[in-house]
């Protein structure tokens, strides 16, 4: 059914409340965590602050404005779908998420996909004729996004994609799959895997005009466009009218669908 292909709306509040109302129990929050910066905020500043970090993004974040508390049974969040298509993102959590200030080696894609070639070498050894196409895309799946917003990203899918339907690649594995592309996408995009990796941003409130723009077509979604679309229709055909009482009627109609 068509309801329950439609994601209902986020209600972070209701968490606030079930903490609240069940103290010795505890609560993570999930849905709608697009990236650190907004975790950071529904966390209430975990560590140090960043610049520009306020209380007020505390409500906002948790869409409670003027309650910028964080209830003590409130466990962590999740990033589900953000972390997937871009993954990069988490390359300084240990420091921004969890205070961890020992020093570490410079962390790139490059070192990223190293680290997560030798893990294919050992889980998935070459020489194993049946391995399907399936197999081999669910092992480089968490790779996809790894150069979501830089230059080379849909070649790098896109070739991943044509090697390994590809028997004899198969055959040899996915990080043999993965050492291909790496060289092909580095070949045409020189430096893009030793390119600087951004810091956390800031948690920005998106508006709701904006979010309500952007979240997905549902049944009530589709049908306020159809009846945007008639009535835009029946404008352009119709001639102006002089009686101008008729525009506060449209403005209504607008304002409720």
């Amino acid at each position: 059914p068509a309801k329950t292909r439609s994601p209902p709306p986020l209600q972070y509040s209701r968490v606030k409340d079930l903490c609240r109302v069940f103290p010795d129990l505890q609560f993570s929050l999930n849905g709608g965590i697009a990236d650190v910066g907004h975790a950071r905020a529904l966390l209430g500043f975990p560590g140090d602050r960043l610049a520009g970090e306020m209380d007020t993004l505390i409500g906002s974040a948790w869409d409670t404005p003027g309650d910028d508390s964080i209830p003590p049974n409130l466990q962590g969040v999740m990033i589900g779908r953000g972390a997937m298509n871009c993954p990069m993102m988490l390359w300084d959590v240990d420091r921004t998420i969890y205070g961890c200030t020992e020093e570490r080696e410079r962390v790139t894609r490059r070192t990223v996909l190293s680290a997560y070639h030798a893990y294919l070498e050992e889980a998935y050894p070459p020489d194993e004729a049946e391995r399907s196409v399936g197999s081999v895309h669910l092992a480089l799946k968490p790779t996809l996004g790894i150069f979501s917003g830089l230059r080379g990203n849909r070649a790098f899918r896109s070739t991943m994609d044509t090697l390994m339907r590809d028997k004899g690649n198969r055959r040899l594995g996915p990080a043999h799959v993965l050492e291909q592309v790496l060289s092909q996408l580095e070949d045409a995009n020189p430096g893009v895997l030793d390119e600087p990796l951004q810091p956390t941003s800031v948690y920005k409130p998106a508006s709701k005009s904006a979010a309500a723009s952007a979240a997905p077509d549902g049944p009530q979604g589709k049908d306020r466009k159809r009846k945007r679309g008639v009535a835009e229709e029946a404008a352009a055909t119709e001639p102006p009218s002089a009686d101008a009482s008729a525009k506060p009627d449209v403005q209504a109609e607008a304002r409720a669908s």
